[in-house]
């Protein structure tokens, strides 16, 4: 097999691919076009499917969930709506904004609730978790608490900022803590 090349001069030249040197330069040539090929595409793929996840408008939203979250919040008071995957559970969150409060509230496509997520001031939190917001935020700055419920369990969120970095900590009614990751590294 033939096949031609550019030389120097800018005239093609045949080169043959037979010999074992070329053939096997053109093998991996051809391989790593593939391997490339076969990326770009897999990774196109993986954008499409991110773009479907993200944020929403009150009339893409499912039917049992507009219901399900008048509940807890008027039109006017929804700031944001966002389909989400929280740990393979495929959610509606809204941010809400009410009396001057912020709060998050989560909900199955079906309309189940999912999770609430509030601020709340130190003073309403339980001891045991004060005593552990204390201990972690020794000279640190830090965010507000938050309040979680999801599925039924409570927990308390806080975000510290210490040494440069702010980890979120996530702590039982217990004082325990469950949880913590590193935040707002993108």
């Amino acid at each position: 097999m033939m096949k031609l090349e550019m030389n120097p001069t800018n005239e093609p030249q045949p080169v043959n691919i037979k010999s074992k040197g070329n053939a096997m330069k053109f093998k991996k040539i051809i391989q790593k076009t593939a391997a490339i090929g076969l990326t770009l595409g897999f990774l196109a793929v993986a954008l499409a499917g991110e773009e479907q996840e993200g944020k929403l408008t009150m009339d893409k939203v499912p039917a049992a969930v507009q219901q399900a979250v008048k509940a807890y919040a008027t039109e006017a008071e929804i700031k944001g709506i966002e389909e989400s995957d929280v740990h393979g559970t495929k959610v509606i969150e809204f941010d809400i904004e009410k009396n001057g409060k912020a709060s998050e509230v989560a909900f199955r496509p079906d309309g189940k609730l999912f999770s609430t997520e509030e601020e709340v001031a130190l003073a309403d939190c339980p001891k045991a978790v004060k005593r552990t917001f204390a201990k972690l935020s020794k000279e640190a700055k830090t965010g507000k608490p938050e309040k979680v419920v999801q599925e039924g369990r409570a927990s308390y969120e806080i975000v510290i900022e210490k040494g440069g970095k702010k980890i979120e900590y996530v702590i039982s009614p217990k004082g325990k803590v469950t949880n913590k990751e590193e935040v707002g590294k993108e």
